[in-house]
Order: C-alpha cells, then sequence, then structure tokens
C-alpha cells in the first residue's frame, strides 16, 4: 500500500491521519521537554496528552462479544512519551540509515507491547507488583495438569503474550504516523540556528537547513561578526602595525 494513494485519501496515511497531522505530532514529540519533571515541563506533557492521547488507540471485547476502541491511559503515555522523545531524536540525529531503520523498528515494537497488554490486561509483566504471585499460581496450575517440560513452557510463553507479540500490529494512527516518517526520512532536519528552540523540523525545499527566517538571519548575523572578528580585526592590527600606530 503506498502512502497518499487514492485509496487512502488525499494526504492521508493508510488512511487515518492526515500528513499535516503527522507532522505535528512529530515536532510535538521531538521537542518535549528532557527531562518532565519541573512544573513547567509537566504542564507542557499534560498539553501534549490533551492533545495526541488520541492516536494511541486499541480495542476491547465488550459483552456482547464485540469490539469497542479506547485509547491508552495517560498514566501508561506519561511512561511512553519520554521514551518516544528519545526515540526520534536518536533517529533524527542518526546519520547510518541502518541503525535508523533499527530505532524505528525498536519504537513501533515498543507501541506494539503497549497496545498488546492493554488489550490482554491478563499477561504476564516482569513489571508488574504482583508477578511473582502469578508466577507461583502458573507453575501450579501447569504441575497440577501434569505438564511435560514442553508443555510447561508453551504455558508460560501464552502467559507471557510471546505468540501475541509476533504479530503484525493492527494499523493505528501512531503506527500510521511512524511508518509515514520511515519513508520520509530524507525531509528530516535538525535547524543550525544558535538559538532555535524547537530545532526539529521537515524540509519544505531540498537544501533547507534552518527551520525559520528568523533562525537564518540570526546564523547569518553570526556568520559575519565571526568573519568580523576573524578577518577584519587582523587586517586592522596589521595595518596599525605598518602606520607605527601602534
Amino acid at each position: 500500500m503506498k502512502l497518499n494513494s487514492p485509496e487512502n485519501g488525499a494526504n492521508q496515511c493508510l488512511g487515518l491521519i492526515t500528513i499535516s497531522e503527522v507532522r505535528d505530532f512529530l515536532m510535538d514529540s521531538l521537542n518535549l521537554p528532557n527531562p518532565l519533571d519541573s512544573p513547567e515541563q509537566r504542564g507542557q506533557l499534560r498539553r501534549w496528552l490533551k492533545k495526541w492521547q488520541r492516536l494511541f488507540t486499541f480495542h476491547v471485547e465488550v459483552g456482547d462479544g464485540t469490539q469497542e476502541e479506547s485509547t491508552i491511559s495517560a498514566e501508561h503515555l506519561e511512561r511512553f512519551a519520554p521514551y518516544l522523545r528519545t526515540a526520534l531524536r536518536r533517529i533524527w540525529h542518526e546519520a547510518d540509515a541502518r541503525q535508523r531503520d533499527w530505532y524505528l523498528y525498536r519504537l513501533r515494537d515498543k507501541h506494539h507491547h503497549m497496545i498488546v497488554r492493554a488489550e490482554n490486561p491478563y499477561l504476564l509483566s516482569i513489571t508488574a507488583t504482583d508477578t511473582v504471585k502469578r508466577l507461583r499460581e502458573f507453575e501450579r496450575t501447569s504441575c497440577s495438569r501434569g505438564d511435560d517440560p514442553s508443555q510447561r513452557e508453551r504455558f508460560f510463553e501464552s502467559m507471557a503474550g510471546a505468540d501475541l507479540f509476533e504479530d503484525v500490529p493492527r494499523v493505528s494512527p501512531f503506527e500510521a504516523a511512524v511508518y509515514w516518517l520511515q519513508a520520509n526520512q530524507k525531509l528530516m532536519v535538525f535547524c543550525e540556528g544558535p538559538e532555535c528552540a524547537a530545532p526539529y523540523f521537515f524540509r519544505a525545499e531540498k537544501g533547507q537547513t534552518y527551520c525559520s527566517n528568523e533562525c537564518a538571519n540570526v546564523a547569518r548575523k553570526a556568520a559575519k561578526l565571526k568573519w568580523w572578528n576573524e578577518n577584519r580585526k587582523a587586517k586592522s592590527r596589521i595595518g596599525e602595525a605598518a602606520n607605527g600606530t601602534r
């Protein structure tokens, strides 16, 4: 399936999210502060959650056997957001294409694990507080059934969701956003403006190195000042020495 193909609708990625939304989401995620500890930083995270929580969807089964869409909780996303920010920045700065693809895969896989666990809350997790208790329960169940070692291994793998994590993820807005990024890596640029507050951006034209005219102007002024300090002052000193004025 091609990005922006007619069956997906104009300017949409995988028919779920517009390219404009993808760009905005990635920029907001990249420019989250690091760390997220102060009240001001926490406020920015809350604004990010309010704006983008809708992209993190999963499906839950309701009483009649049908499924309905839900969103990942803010608590889970507060833990995921720093990982997302760091992963995207690593992707942005990595020059090697193979490593970028690996980081993109790991980001998609991390999201996939979060969705699978949200859809299957019974799965065993090593970070859960009741992990030891549940392991003992699984052990007793397996022993009472008379499982042999291979059956016991499969039982524990199923409880940990090994088969579920191997499945190709369901298409979701977040998956579509990262899929678009993976196909458009050449657009990623880090602004060279020395005072840029949000230096991650997508270039609009070939060779663009600044995110805005403001950053370009600041850089030009800095370059002129540097040239003056390195050249004109030196020439002035040479002239003064030749005239015996020093």
